[in-house]
């Protein structure tokens, strides 16, 4: 469901972006799809639920 939220977010921000292009300008346009795109990207990277494995324990478990 993240995944399909993401596309659908990464969509919106190409053909919102295309509407920008045309009123105000490709500089415009890039500057803004790029701060979308970071800022979606802080909201995927901050996850407290999810706990993140090192190597060891990815491989005592699939060792196991």
């Amino acid at each position: 469901m993240k995944q399909i939220n993401h596309r659908i977010f990464i969509a919106a921000v190409v053909v919102s972006g295309l509407f920008i292009g045309a009123l105000k300008g490709q500089e415009a346009r890039s500057r803004w799809v790029s701060k979308m795109k970071t800022r979606d990207e802080r909201k995927v990277k901050t996850n407290p639920t999810e706990v993140v494995l090192d190597d060891y324990e990815i491989a005592s478990f699939h060792n196991s």
